[in-house]
């Protein structure tokens, strides 16, 4: 019943986000994953781990599939590179079953999201959509 609720409260929040916020959401999402797919790669829960990183690699895959070069410009493609990085070390670490593999991405995640969640705090409250 609990993460019935909790679903749910997901489901609103992304529904009456920004897309700040959204990006926010998503980085929280993918370090979550990767934090869980840790714990698995310790605990070596195979099936559970290529689960989790299966998430965190469609969200950073997401990510970097919606980056619009040409108007982004620079900031776009270092993300791109990014991106990349991140999904090669998700993959090595999903295949080798090495959880240090995962640090430079959660690193970069931490990092990335900080920088989002500033900008979001900024955006004026009347850019947040209510549906």
């Amino acid at each position: 019943m609990m993460m019935q609720y909790a679903r749910q409260y997901e489901q609103t929040q992304v529904v009456t986000s920004s897309g700040v916020q959204l990006v926010v959401l998503l980085y929280d999402a993918a370090i979550q994953s990767m934090e869980m797919a840790r714990r698995e790669i310790q605990a070596k829960n195979v099936r559970e781990k290529a689960r989790h990183l299966g998430r965190a690699i469609a969200i950073v895959g997401e990510l970097n599939s919606v980056l619009n070069l040409d108007q982004g410009g620079e900031i776009a493609r270092s993300l791109r590179r990014l991106y990349n990085y991140m999904l090669m070390e998700l993959v090595e670490a999903n295949a080798r079953n090495n959880e240090h593999k995962l640090d430079g991405p959660l690193r970069c995640l931490v990092t990335l999201r900080e920088a989002w969640r500033e900008v979001a705090s900024q955006q004026p409250s009347h850019l947040v959509e209510t549906r």
